[in-house]
């Protein structure tokens, strides 16, 4: 029970930082969407902070590693990396959760700046991995670009939700790299 509550927590304050931002975020609405009192969160986590961090932790950081290695272990992963990026734009409704924390609390606060950091680190390292699979040079400045480039074609999608341009892009950058 404790284990479930626990990850109900960061299940609702993934989704609700996700939709307000972490600063915009207020802990009663988590703690209703739970069901617990307040007394009970501090059973689990001494603040919004500490709950914060284990968001990018366990959530943000979890789902990029389950997602890109999955990628790095099939056939085609360069290619498959590619076409998962191309659906995102719909899924990632209020964008990357990585970029967007990362430009909320980047200079708010150097425990999220460490940690969104490494969790950076670790889908650099990822995306690098798979540029490598495929043999090509210079796949750490490659990951570099990939990632930048994707987060610049979503944001642009999300400004005018132009879908067929945001998939351009994207193929054009395929096609560079490989």
């Amino acid at each position: 029970m404790k284990k479930d509550t626990r990850e109900a927590l960061i299940d609702s304050a993934f989704n609700t930082f996700y939709k307000q931002g972490f600063q915009g975020a207020n802990i009663a609405t988590i703690l209703s969407e739970v069901g617990i009192n307040k007394g009970s969160m501090y059973h689990f986590f001494k603040s919004k902070k500490e709950l914060g961090l284990a968001v990018i932790k366990e959530r943000i950081e979890q789902n990029l590693v389950n997602k890109y290695t999955k990628i790095l272990e099939e056939k085609e992963s360069l290619k498959n990396l590619f076409d998962a990026m191309r659906s995102a734009p719909e899924t990632l409704v209020f964008g990357c959760p990585l970029n967007k924390m990362s430009q909320e609390m980047l200079y708010v606060d150097n425990d999220f700046k460490k940690l969104l950091s490494e969790t950076y680190v670790i889908f650099e390292n990822l995306v690098g991995q798979i540029v490598q699979k495929e043999g090509l040079e210079d796949s750490s400045s490659k990951a570099k670009l990939i990632i930048a480039t994707y987060e610049g074609a979503l944001m642009i999608y999300h400004l005018n939700q132009n879908k067929v341009e945001f998939r351009a892009t994207l193929s054009d950058l395929e096609n560079q790299i490989a």
